[in-house]
């Protein structure tokens, strides 16, 4: 009879350290997901093949902020696999990520415009496999410095899960990139006016257009007898549109590097007025320089209030 009552109380403590190992152990569910997420699968890019692979990593956190911060800082980290690496590239960096309702939310930095094609789908599908591979998520909401990511159409990309991304670069996906043509104007060769000169430039739908305008004007002209009027060492710090008002925070070269004197100054202004007033969503534009308003450009001109278009022609 001891005998027997030994053998219970073996079996009965056996089952107690089964019992708690199964609770306090990570576990995955019918659909594969992890929970407490250690044995999380991480995808990766080859670079050569554009194939997206996983490897098991643990992943866990006080919290499920916490489990997603984890997640993509073992996306960014070197893969045993020497042929793999990370989907996000050095350029694009994770500026938020949170989960509600079984949605992870990820807040990517403008870098994320400067992806190819092949890039942006690898990222984008390494994101959303690895993502959703935890038992918290079943979608990703992807933004861009809080704005949302488009299709070509212009049409809001929406909430991406396993059914609708793929993981594999070699299909061919909705294009990022379109073809547009734009106006610019620049000095003529006697800086008596403004010239125009069209440019077919490919864009980010995810990006305004405005600021490849910009960024066109400080690459110069293409047209022979047309004259920069904008400094090349300007750089763009930020540029918004808001109710028809172009605000272009621009860093101090575009000061400190232009000429001056009131003609250069007047041609400088409106080449990029003129330019950005000639898209659809612009009425004015508002220069700041440095993230501020100045009082004048060089000396010669009032620069606190918004441009409206002026024709500048020789």
């Amino acid at each position: 009879m001891r005998k027997f009552k030994l053998v219970i109380i073996v079996f009965c403590f056996c089952a107690a350290i089964v019992l708690v190992a199964a609770l306090t152990a990570n576990f995955k569910d019918n659909s594969g997901k992890t929970s407490q997420n250690q044995g999380l699968d991480i995808y990766y890019v080859n670079t050569d093949t554009l194939e997206i692979k996983s490897e098991k990593e643990n992943v866990d956190g006080a919290s499920p902020d916490e489990i997603l911060n984890n997640a993509i800082k073992a996306m960014k980290s070197k893969p045993n696999d020497e042929e793999l690496h990370s989907a996000i590239p050095d350029n694009v960096d994770v500026l938020s990520i949170k989960a509600t309702n079984q949605t992870a939310y990820v807040d990517f930095s403008s870098g994320y415009y400067e992806l190819g094609k092949s890039e942006e789908m690898c990222l984008r599908g390494a994101l959303v496999w690895t993502l959703t591979g935890l038992y918290f998520v079943d979608n990703v909401d992807i933004t861009i410095e809080g704005s949302p990511l488009l299709k070509t159409d212009g049409e809001k990309y929406g909430d991406a899960n396993r059914e609708n991304t793929i993981i594999s670069a070699s299909i061919v996906a909705d294009p990022a990139t379109t073809v547009k043509v734009i106006d610019l104007y620049f000095s003529n060769a006697d800086g008596t006016g403004l010239n125009k000169e069209e440019r077919k430039i490919e864009v980010n739908k995810n990006q305004p257009l405005e600021k490849y305008v910009m960024e066109e004007l400080i690459k110069g002209p293409y047209d022979e007898g047309n004259v920069a009027t904008v400094p090349s060492e300007t750089k763009i710090r930020n540029i918004s549109t808001t109710d028809g008002i172009c605000y272009v925070d621009l860093s101090s070269d575009f000061v400190t590097k232009h000429n001056g004197g009131t003609t250069g100054e007047t041609l400088t202004v409106y080449s990029i007025v003129d330019s950005l007033t000639a898209l659809d969503n612009i009425d004015k534009v508002q220069f700041l320089i440095e993230g501020e308003k100045q009082d004048e450009f060089k000396g010669h001109m009032e620069f606190s209030q918004p441009f409206e278009a002026k024709d500048v022609s020789p």
